[in-house]
Order: structure tokens, then sequence, then C-alpha cells
């Protein structure tokens, strides 16, 4: 039986260092701890993230934090305006939220203020605010990604055990698209030799692509501390075949092997080709001061994306991540500085991410894009 615990906090906004590129997020807020979905490939439940006494207690003690709308309306005027994602650890739209309405309330604060939103679920309910959604994606920037890595009805009850139907999910996607809202998904994680199959994969993508504006992929499915725990004593209770094998594939390592990664992503890849849909998030546009800035940092993100995604140049993807941080710290155009040759002055840029900027601030493009996109 699920618990709820009612708590106060001083704080709910989380502010990251850097600007996140797969999801576009700069701050975090979790108006849950806990969550009822009790999904058991989520890394949510280590130490790294629990404040839970016993990891065991993630699904069925729920913490609500309560003053959470009043403590944001009071704590966002200290925050320059950009987007949140809701939730990092939880799922917003757990069975909570219909009782306590805190997602709902939380959406209402930022959108009064013009703060953008990712909000990632699994649950249908978010459709209930769609009024509250068209107003920040008029004002702002706003997208809703549901996390769907299987229509295989014999393992769902395994790894999404109390989850909404993944077939409901891409319908709330459409409804949302239809209504003008971003809406794609995310196959986040990839579970190795569960889902993994050509066949799963590809049938994700082309039902993905039938009403999604994007899919994600995300195939480094962890397996670290409390997560290892619980999901090898699945294996061990009901798939006892695959105990060999995955620690063939993992050993003692929180990843599986790059080779593994890749080939996988590569897979994913052709097949979003193949569908015509995007293997990722076109990157935020609202007003904001040095607009010119902020877009050419999300030009570099998204570089530094297609690096990542290919598990290539990583040293390289995060020399365009650092840049991308300068840009947005300055309080100067990229434009003037660019017209001036300046650009080489800026810390980190040298010749090739310099040839990079002044393509996209001449063509609004640039092949660097271009070539990262293809060659994968």
């Amino acid at each position: 039986m699920t618990k709820f615990v009612e708590t106060e906090t001083k704080s709910i906004l989380i502010k990251r260092k850097f600007r996140d590129n797969w999801f576009w997020d700069r701050y975090v807020i979790n108006p849950y701890r806990g969550c009822q979905f009790a999904c058991s490939y989520c890394d949510a439940v280590t130490e790294k993230y629990l404040i839970h006494e016993n990891y065991k207690d993630f699904s069925r003690r729920i913490y609500v934090k309560k003053n959470a709308p009043l403590v944001l309306e009071k704590e966002i005027k200290k925050y320059k305006p950009d987007v949140i994602a809701i939730s990092g650890v939880t799922d917003p739209y757990q069975p909570a939220e219909e009782e306590y309405g805190l997602t709902r309330k939380i959406l209402e604060v930022l959108a009064g203020h013009r703060f953008s939103v990712h909000i990632i679920t699994k649950s249908d309910l978010v459709l209930r605010d769609i009024d509250l959604l068209k107003e920040i994606s008029k004002h702002a920037w706003c997208t809703v990604s549901f996390t769907i890595i299987t229509f295989n009805k014999k393992l769902l009850p395994y790894l999404e055990p109390f989850a909404l139907p993944p077939e409901k999910r891409l319908k709330a996607v459409e409804e949302l698209n239809k209504a003008g809202i971003q809406a794609g998904v995310n196959l986040i994680p990839i579970v190795p030799y569960l889902s993994d199959t050509s066949c799963n994969i590809e049938e994700m993508i082309k039902k993905a692509s039938e009403n999604a504006k994007y899919i994600l992929i995300g195939t480094s499915m962890t397996l670290r501390s409390n997560q290892r725990i619980r999901f090898l004593k699945l294996l061990k209770k009901n798939f006892p075949e695959l105990l060999v094998k995955y620690e063939g594939l993992y050993g003692e390592q929180e990843n599986p092997p790059e080779d593994y990664i890749l080939e996988l992503n590569r897979c994913a890849f052709g097949f979003c080709k193949k569908y015509g849909i995007k293997n990722y998030i076109q990157p935020p546009n609202f007003e904001r001061p040095f607009k010119e800035n902020f877009e050419v940092a999300n030009h570099l993100l998204l570089i530094a994306f297609f690096k990542e995604f290919k598990l290539k140049d990583i040293y390289s993807a995060w020399a365009y991540h650092k840049v991308a941080y300068k840009i947005e710290g300055l309080n100067k155009s990229i434009d003037d500085i660019h017209k001036r040759g300046e650009l080489k002055k800026i810390p980190g840029v040298g010749e090739s991410i310099a040839k990079v900027i002044e393509d996209f601030l001449v063509n609004g493009e640039s092949e660097k894009l271009k070539d990262e996109m293809d060659s994968i």
C-alpha cells in the first residue's frame, strides 16, 4: 500500500551548472520524491538520488513537497527565465498528482513568470493541463516527452508494472501535438537482452514516427548500487538465463561497453532515417536578451549532442559545451564580436569552432552540424 508523506521544502528549484543538451533544461523541479510506477530499470533508487532509508520503499512511500508552489513563487524571482525540467527523479504525473495537484500549481507559477518547460512522464494525466501548456508554449517554450521502451505485453509487467499502457502514452503524444504542444518519445533506456532487438527498436521508432515530433534514444541502462541489486534480483527470479549474459556485458561496470552502445545507436538512427523522425529535440527558441548568443550556443550544444551520441570525440564534445556556456554568459552580442573579427578572443574558441560560429551567423546553419548528423 502506498503511503504519502507530506513535507515542507525550503527550496524547490535546482539550477544546473551547464544547460543539458538532450532535454535542454537549465533547472529541475521535483514536486515528489519516490514514484508509484515502480519501473524496475529506474536509476532514481541509487544513493545519488534516493532520500528513502530503504530503496524498497521508493515506490510505496511518496514524499509530497506540499508547499512547493509557494516556495517556487518566491524563489523563481531570483532566476533568469529558461527551461525547467519536471521532473528529474520522479514522475510529476504519478497517481499522487491526482490527489495533490502540485505539478499543475507549479505550472501555473511557471506560466505566470514565462519560464519554459520540459515535462517527462509516463502518464496521460498531463492532458489535464493542456490549457497551461498552451499558455507556456505561446509565451516561452514547452515540450512533453513520454518514456516508452517497448510495446511487448509480456515484458511490461516486469519492467513497468504500474505505468500507463504505452499505447495510451502514444495517444497522449498525438493529442498534445494536435493541440500545438510539442511532444515526443524517450526510448530510454534500451534494456539489454530484453528490449534491445532490432525488431523492438524498429517497432518503437515506427510507431513514434506516426505522431511524435522526435524520439530520443538512450541505450546505456546503468547498473549501479541499489539499481543493480534490484534489477539482478528481478532477472534471477524471472529471467535467470540472462544473469550470465549481464555479468559478461557489464562485469563490475555501471554501463555496457561502448561498442555495444554504439551498435544500438547506429541501429536506432538508421530506423529514424527510415521513418523520417528526428532523434533529437529541436533546441528551444524564445525571447531573451542577446537571443543570437542563445541560438549560437544551442547550435554548438547540438553538435556536442551528436558527438556524444556517436561516442566519438568526447573531449571535443566537451569543448563545444564549454564554448556554448561562455557564449551564453556574454554581455555583448556574438554577432558584433563576429563583425569585429574577434571570435577567437572568446575562451575556448579556436579555428574550427570559430568557423562553425561564423557559418551559423551567416547562413543560419553549419556544415559541421550536417557532417555530425550524417556520419552516425
